[in-house]
């Protein structure tokens, strides 16, 4: 089977997750400088048509996948991006536990001069974890470079209480819209 997209990010989780649906395809870094708002929509929206439309420019006719992923804590219109060092781990997971959050993806389908952009929201809630949980999690590295600070898929998965919403959308890749817009552009899976 040849290519049938390129995505524009080399995030583990996506291709991953993209993989084991079936798809073929290209990871690719776009270089676009993300952008932060105040409204986590607006955030994700930005961002995703960024990444898809930088890399459509560099991969002329074909079909470019840019995804962006935060949490999001309603009550505090708190943003918290990907945690860039164990401490940020352990802040991040301070402000989650014991409360519902809201994970934003955003998902972009570019070709051309051709877009969509579509966002899917998943709510979480974290258990009341203690201090010495957060502190062995932070410690194991795992919540570095994930949006919120922990990745559901490893050992977080220990910590989340009830989730309202698409479970792959936390992990970083809504997979029934991304699947969905895909199709739009004659991409499938099989």
């Amino acid at each position: 089977m040849s290519v049938q997209f390129v995505l524009a990010s080399e995030s583990a989780r996506r291709v991953s997750l993209l993989q084991q649906v079936g798809y073929e395809f290209e990871a690719r870094k776009s270089g676009f400088p993300e952008v932060t708002l105040d409204d986590p929509r607006s955030v994700v929206e930005a961002n995703a048509r960024g990444k898809a439309l930088a890399v459509a420019e560099m991969e002329p006719g074909k079909v470019v996948l840019g995804a962006d992923t935060i949490v999001y804590l309603p009550e505090e219109r708190t943003i918290l991006g990907q945690a860039v060092d164990s401490r940020e781990v352990e802040r991040m997971l301070e402000l989650l536990r014991g409360r519902v959050h809201e994970v934003y993806t955003g998902v972009a389908i570019a070709r051309a001069d051709s877009i969509i952009v579509e966002t899917v929201v998943t709510r979480v809630r974290m258990g009341k974890l203690s201090g010495a949980e957060v502190s062995a999690y932070a410690r194991t590295g795992e919540g570095v470079g994930k949006a919120g600070g922990y990745a559901i898929q490893g050992r977080a998965a220990l910590f989340v209480e009830e989730i309202h919403g698409d479970y792959s959308n936390v992990v970083g890749l809504p997979l029934n819209v991304s699947c969905r817009l895909l199709e739009s552009f004659g991409v499938y899976w099989w």
